[in-house]
């Protein structure tokens, strides 16, 4: 069996580095993505390459997310 956790954190983290570039929504997949990983590596024996991705994408979404949101609220104050 799968492990559902682990799954969800990196289709998140993948989806989190598809949508950077909108910024807000980077972020909270992202950070969903570092949590379900999070927890799966913590709790379950089975999916850690899964949840290992899920974390790093994460991080790597998150990370650009927050550029682009802090570049887009820069902008659109202009």
């Amino acid at each position: 069996m799968g492990n559902g956790k682990a799954i969800a954190g990196m289709v998140l983290g993948i989806l989190s580095i598809v949508f950077m570039i909108t910024g807000y929504a980077a972020l909270i997949m992202g950070i969903l993505a570092m949590v379900f990983s999070g927890l799966s590596l913590q709790k379950e024996k089975t999916g850690r390459g899964l949840a290992i991705t899920g974390l790093v994408t994460g991080i790597i979404g998150t990370i650009f997310g927050f550029i682009y949101a802090i570049i887009w609220t820069a902008v659109a104050s202009i």
